[in-house]
């Protein structure tokens, strides 16, 4: 090889050598800083350079919830500024379905709008994460919650969930109504009283008048005429029912009649209302409405009439039927790679004053009794009728069931189909209550 070829050579070569350096070096960069880029973090440290951290947070709602929501994070975010939240929020009606995808793609939001009837299930799947430590550690500060308010949110030792807001079964009235008839719905008042008086007042009424709105809560409503003959729904272990058939045929039997003699709406109506947002109770078409007693914000707000909270009808003798429970809770995931964030944020929801003041106890009575000496002298109307149905109510309850099992979804859905042909007096009481109790056993057992 002539000296002009060797110099050619010898350079190729070393072009060759730093090329595969360069490669070599760049590989080995990547691998050095995946192994020493910072895990993520659930101690809502620095998960970057600069410590800022991420947390997702779902809930369902209208948009004057979802605007007071986004308004009272402007408030978290002020206090922490080194977390964002990312909202993702809905309806009611596709939000389960939502959060289910998500589940099935480990990748639930850090923090979870959840509904009591839900709280089991989403446990018994692993999927939420145990409070009680950040309770422990005053990351929750629950100092100022009384029990009451938290207790169906736990699993023995286990806490699942901190409530935003608490409420209980209630029925919703209109009082423009009621005392334009001379009627008054005392505590005490019996399903039969309440019969009577829609009745009444349909009688004096020359246009539509439906009476009493099961407002597609029969099955809620069940729960409370259960316990009312001493009784539940569901068994202390959540394997099978805790009734007897009896009950629920004369329960069915009595829905069954409502709508026959008039005191009731047929099914047709109460959905027509439903799918088209609308209340009866709100047009004058009905007198009293079931429902969870802070739904009674929403529900003043698109209606000219005055509207009321009061007690469910009740048995002759029968016992107390009704539990403070939660409206909702916070839950936080095992998706979560931010939970000591998380729980800050459930933290500054639980107790914050001037985040209250914005959420205008939309979700329910606050269960921090500071809160609600704060708030107390700033709510009136309907908001005022919530806290005070609270303590009404306080003096006609019972303990809470234990949280519904796994599976209280497709008990429900039962209930309410059977419900419904019911109303359009396609089957009997008591094969609708035989048709159940099977169906409901199979699905628990």
């Amino acid at each position: 090889m002539n000296s002009k070829m060797a110099k050619w050579f010898m350079l190729v070569m070393l072009v060759f050598v730093l090329a595969l350096v360069g490669c070599s070096s760049e590989t080995n960069n990547d691998t050095t800083d995946d192994a020493t880029e910072e895990a993520p973090s659930n101690d809502g440290e620095a998960t970057g350079n600069d410590g800022d951290v991420t947390i997702r947070v779902a809930w369902w709602g209208g948009q004057e919830r979802h605007d007071m929501t986004l308004e009272a994070i402007e408030l978290f975010e002020a206090e922490y500024p080194h977390i964002t939240v990312e909202p993702e929020y809905t309806g009611w009606d596709g939000y389960w379905e939502r959060l289910n995808t998500q589940a099935a793609g480990n990748n639930l939001p850090d923090v979870i709008n959840m509904d009591n009837s839900k709280l089991n299930e989403y446990n018994s799947r692993d999927l939420l994460v145990d409070l009680t430590p950040f309770i422990e550690a005053g990351t929750i500060d629950l100092s100022d919650v009384d029990d009451v308010y938290q207790e169906i949110n736990q699993d023995g030792d286990r806490t699942l969930a901190v409530a935003l807001g608490a409420n209980a079964l209630s029925v919703v009235f209109n009082k423009d109504i009621l005392s334009e008839n001379g009627i008054e719905l005392e505590p005490g008042y019996t399903y039969e009283d309440l019969r009577e008086a829609m009745l009444t007042i349909g009688g004096a009424t020359d246009g539509d008048f439906f009476g009493f709105d099961f407002a597609n809560a029969e099955y809620e409503l069940f729960f409370s005429y259960a316990r009312q003959n001493g009784q539940s729904v569901f068994n202390p272990d959540g394997t099978g029912l805790g009734f007897e058939e009896e009950i629920l045929v004369d329960f069915f039997a009595m829905v069954q009649e409502m709508v026959k003699e008039g005191s009731g709406p047929s099914h047709d109506i109460t959905m027509s209302y439903i799918d088209g947002g609308n209340a009866m109770i709100g047009d004058g078409t009905a007198a009293v409405q079931m429902a969870a007693s802070n739904q009674i914000i929403g529900l003043s707000q698109s209606t000219d009439y005055e509207l009321g909270l009061g007690l469910l009808p009740s048995l002759e003798g029968g016992q107390h039927g009704n539990w403070i429970r939660p409206s909702m809770s916070f839950s936080i995931s095992t998706h979560s790679q931010q939970q000591e964030a998380a729980a800050l944020f459930i933290d500054f929801f639980t107790n914050n004053l001037e985040a209250h003041e914005v959420l205008k106890a939309d979700r329910g009575v606050p269960i921090s009794s500071a809160v609600r000496e704060h708030l107390a002298p700033m709510v009136d109307g309907a908001i005022k009728e919530t806290f005070d149905f609270l303590e009404l109510v306080a003096d006609y309850t019972s303990p809470a069931d234990p949280l519904s099992p796994p599976g209280e979804s497709e008990v429900r859905g039962s209930f309410l189909r059977l419900v419904e042909t019911i109303k359009y007096d396609r089957i009997s009481p008591e094969d609708a209550a035989a048709q159940f109790m099977q169906e409901a056993e199979a699905v628990l057992n």
